[in-house]
């Protein structure tokens, strides 16, 4: 399948004028961007609305030619195979997903063009709802899109993501569980969690994370476990972002975000998941605050490692700070009273 040649062998049916505009509309020559109506028109002087009706002329023009060229059995064996493909994905397809799976990425805007001259395929174009996508009958994108429409109000109602299987129970069609991501895929605002499992609105953090701290705190409700700074600054790098962040500023943003505490040199915990705020000696207080009796050493211990990743020496040592804390005749330690 030569996508290239094939738009290349069409192009040369129509006119040069035509051909040159369309050329630079689909980005088919040596720049690879593809040229909007008005900055065409301003070289060649003339208005964008007569540019787009070359444009759409000499799209006529290739599909009439196309009729009697010896190129169109190459175009039809192409077309049959996206065809084939959207119809095994439940009628619609998103364009990135058929350029990626089919490794047609150094040939897309030659896809794009071949798509453009096909009777069959829908080629929708991507605007602030929907990814780009093609399909094969314009009432299934009707019906699609309702489909999205109400699963987002599904989302919406109950606030977080949801399973893809929880998700798939409530869909009343007849389609595969994959056929139904695929449908909801279309959509901008209802995406896969990071891990793949879960669906969510655009919208949520934990879906679609954009600032360091949601991405920090995506990182350790995966892990559930304290991790170091150094090591959350690593697997940021895997999430999507625009520039890597560096260790430092992951630091600063731990340090001052209430919604992480510190539990050892350099480990950071959700506040979430019960950690207390504080150094071990407050720690320690808020442990001897709740115990009406009082705790023997070996209880404190216990409890501080609960909450911090240190030594016991250093716990024993804080217990120490008579300023704070006192033992009494039974050898159990209380906050001393001021």
């Amino acid at each position: 399948m030569n996508c290239k040649k094939t738009s290349q062998d069409i192009l040369k049916t129509i006119p040069e004028r035509a051909r040159e505009v369309v050329s630079r509309r689909f980005a088919l020559g040596k720049n690879k961007k593809q040229e909007t109506l008005e900055s065409i028109g301003k070289s060649f002087k003339i208005t964008r609305e007569r540019v787009r009706q070359i444009e759409n002329d000499g799209i006529k023009k290739a599909q009439k030619a196309l009729e009697i060229s010896p190129t169109k059995e190459d175009y039809n064996e192409i077309m049959s195979f996206f065809e084939k493909e959207i119809n095994n994905n439940g009628g619609i397809k998103k364009e990135s997903d058929i350029i990626n799976n089919n490794n047609l990425k150094e040939e897309k805007n030659h896809v794009f063009f071949l798509a453009s001259l096909s009777k069959k395929i829908i080629r929708e174009k991507e605007n602030d709802s929907f990814n780009s996508f093609w399909a094969i009958d314009k009432e299934k994108i009707i019906n699609i899109k309702k489909v999205i429409s109400n699963f987002k109000k599904i989302l919406k109602e109950k606030g977080s993501p949801e399973t893809i299987d929880n998700l798939y129970s409530l869909y009343e069609g007849k389609e595969s569980k994959e056929v139904f991501c695929n449908y909801l895929e279309i959509s901008k605002n209802i995406l896969k969690t990071l891990d793949k499992e879960k669906m969510g609105l655009s919208s949520w953090p934990e879906v679609n994370p954009k600032t360091v701290k949601d991405k920090i705190r995506i990182i350790l409700k995966k892990e559930q476990r304290p991790i170091h700074f150094k090591d959350i600054a690593s697997m940021v790098k895997g999430l999507p972002q625009k520039r890597s962040l560096h260790p430092q500023t992951v630091h600063n943003e731990l340090i001052r975000n209430q919604d992480f505490v510190l539990v050892g040199r350099g480990y950071y915990a959700l506040k979430d998941w019960g950690y207390n705020p504080g150094q071990v000696k407050d720690v320690i207080y808020q442990v001897l605050s709740v115990s009406e009796n009082g705790l023997p050493k070996e209880d404190v211990i216990n409890s501080v490692l609960n909450q911090r990743m240190v030594k016991e020496s250093t716990i024993l040592l804080n217990l120490q700070n008579k300023k704070f804390f006192k033992r009494d005749e039974e050898g159990k330690y209380k906050i001393k009273e001021v």
